[in-house]
């Protein structure tokens, strides 16, 4: 399989309600920046590196907003949850509903977070069956924290107040093959639990991403995203 036939998911449909207080008439993923849909931009970074795949929005929360922003692009198709699934759930979902094989190649990523990396090179050295990005984080105090030994995530610790200079997962992902989400149960769950549950049974291997990583879930983080050049190259 090559690259361009690598199927591109984004997780787009959380209900966003910590971000209520400053936008609350779009789904977060549609936050404005200067003007423009977050996602918007983020779909634009992804292009940069991948041009011709097809890219899935897996929706639910406001999902006619993102439907008509995107209406007229071909590349963009839209997967709707009847009802919140979670971020496996949702995978799960999208993976039943395309009748994907075990031997798909797919990259997962969340539809909130801001990054810029080199999503080729992320594919390219993706090697295992689940490869996960992820980066040191100065504050940690919002996030799991990883434990990384031998190139192998082997941990995930629970958010502590305190945690500092730690390994975290920025939720973009690369899947090689199907087998550990089509086996899990078709319910609402969270895919990081399921990484937890099942961190002896699977191989996930980290690829550090070293730029700006911003979470725009709360308004601070999103009032920084805001004054960040993110178009910028």
């Amino acid at each position: 399989m090559s690259i361009e036939d690598i199927k591109i998911f984004i997780l787009v449909g959380g209900f966003g309600t910590r971000l209520r207080s400053v936008v609350d008439d779009v789904p977060k993923p549609m936050a404005p920046i200067n003007n423009k849909p977050f996602l918007a931009y983020k779909i634009e970074t992804i292009r940069e590196y991948l041009p011709k795949n097809q890219i899935y929005l897996l929706t639910h929360y406001m999902s006619d907003i993102i439907e008509k922003f995107f209406e007229n692009d071909k590349t963009v198709k839209i997967i709707k949850e009847d009802m919140p699934m979670g971020t496996g759930g949702s995978f799960k979902n999208a993976v039943k509903l395309l009748n994907l094989k075990d031997n798909e190649r797919i990259m997962l990523m969340n539809g909130d977070t801001y990054i810029k990396p080199n999503y080729f090179d992320f594919i390219e050295n993706s090697s295992k069956e689940i490869n996960m990005m992820t980066s040191m984080t100065n504050d940690c105090s919002r996030f799991n924290t990883l434990v990384i030994k031998n190139n192998k995530i082997v941990d995930f610790k629970e958010k502590t107040p305190n945690a500092v200079n730690k390994y975290i997962n920025i939720g973009c992902y690369v899947f090689n093959n199907l087998n550990f989400i089509k086996n899990i149960p078709d319910k609402c769950f969270s895919l990081e639990e399921k990484f937890k549950d099942f961190i002896n049974l699977i191989d996930i291997k980290p690829y550090e991403y070293k730029g700006v990583f911003i979470d725009i879930g709360i308004p601070d983080d999103y009032k920084r995203l805001i004054n960040e050049k993110i178009n910028e190259k």
